[in-house]
């Protein structure tokens, strides 16, 4: 028993950070028998932790299992779907839902939430918009296994190497929208007017993870957007930095489509996205039909325009905009200030 019991703590140490290579190396030691509780001890140190097809038939077949190797196998079985799944991940106000609708009606694809169990969109109403988007597992697990033919989803993420990683693990393939952050910040406080003006009691349950006044709807544009550029600007700054900086890890492979040339162009959109999906002729018929003709409550275009966050924004924050992304002089180019602060 005490060898044992060593033999498993070795092994929950030394698969904690294991590479793929380093994990085969385990095997040795590990075995090859799927019952072995060393191979539950492994899968759950390192989330990385890859099972082989036999383990992972064993732990399917297993006429009694534990609620944790039910769990394990599900998170597994997600892991092996090879279907298509793309996610959005956006600034907010940066064409998202305009891109991930036309993802849906082209490719046929429903919308999966990966931060909530439930439904997507649904989430919102009970508070999901004040918190990170991360993506969840769980979620992620239910959503590639209700969707088994693929689906499409959209989140608000920045860049980390573990979240490369998930997707490297789920196979989900990474779209990133941008565009000019002072237009993200204006376009913003449109749709924080509306939500503020439309709801009583309660209204900051419906904020982003930046927290407002309650009084938001009554304080003067200037004030609003000087609000807004010392929170959700610096925000939007360490997405683009941050999908920047995840580019010289080389896990994932991004398409970023930048809103002032691909989505207001609408025939540029429709080259770049067929591009790089491969997709039928019937895909791309329908990809150019929404893309033209889109649906104006799931597109969620506000104004559609590009230059009013410079017309409308007080140089003070602007000011501070260019003092906070001149802290990354060395990793944003000066090309790169002026298309996101001018």
């Amino acid at each position: 028993m005490e060898a044992e019991r060593r033999r498993l703590e070795f092994l929950r140490e030394a698969t904690r950070t294991a590479s793929p290579a380093r994990q085969r190396s385990l095997r040795a030691i590990i075995g090859n028998d799927a019952h072995d509780p060393a191979i539950e001890a492994a899968y759950l140190q390192n989330p990385f932790f890859q099972l082989t097809e036999a383990e992972a038939r064993v732990l399917w077949e297993d006429a009694n299992p534990s609620a944790m190797r039910r769990l394990i196998s599900a998170r597994d079985a997600a892991s092996r779907v090879a279907a298509p799944k793309y996610s959005v991940f956006c600034m907010p106000k940066s064409g998202s839902s305009f891109t991930s609708n036309a993802l849906q009606h082209a490719l046929d694809l429903p919308a999966m939430s990966l931060t909530s169990f439930g439904a997507a969109g649904v989430s919102s109403y009970f508070g999901m918009n004040s918190r990170e988007q991360e993506i969840d597992e769980l979620a992620l697990t239910k959503a590639i296994l209700n969707a088994p033919g693929g689906f499409v989803s959209q989140n608000h993420t920045r860049y980390s190497m573990y979240l490369a990683l998930q997707m490297r693990t789920f196979g989900i393939s990474p779209i990133v929208t941008v565009r000019n952050v002072l237009d993200c910040i204006v376009s913003f406080d449109d749709m924080m007017m509306s939500w503020r003006s439309a709801q009583g009691e309660g209204d900051w349950t419906s904020d982003a993870q930046f927290a407002l006044p309650k009084d938001y709807a009554d304080l003067e544009p200037a004030t609003r957007l000087e609000i807004l550029g010392r929170s959700f600007g610096v925000w939007l700054i360490n997405f683009y930095l941050a999908w920047k900086r995840g580019g010289t890890q080389k896990l994932v492979t991004p398409l970023v489509i930048r809103y002032e040339e691909d989505i207001l162009d609408k025939d540029r959109f429709v080259e770049l996205i067929s591009g790089h999906i491969q997709m039928s002729d019937e895909q791309k018929r329908r990809l150019v039909e929404f893309t033209h003709k889109p649906d104006p409550v799931k597109a969620r275009l506000n104004v559609g325009v590009s230059g009013r966050g410079r017309q409308l924004m007080p140089p003070s924050v602007v000011e501070f905009l260019r003092d906070h992304i001149g802290v990354f002089r060395g990793e944003i180019a000066e090309d790169e200030v002026r298309y996101l602060i001018q």
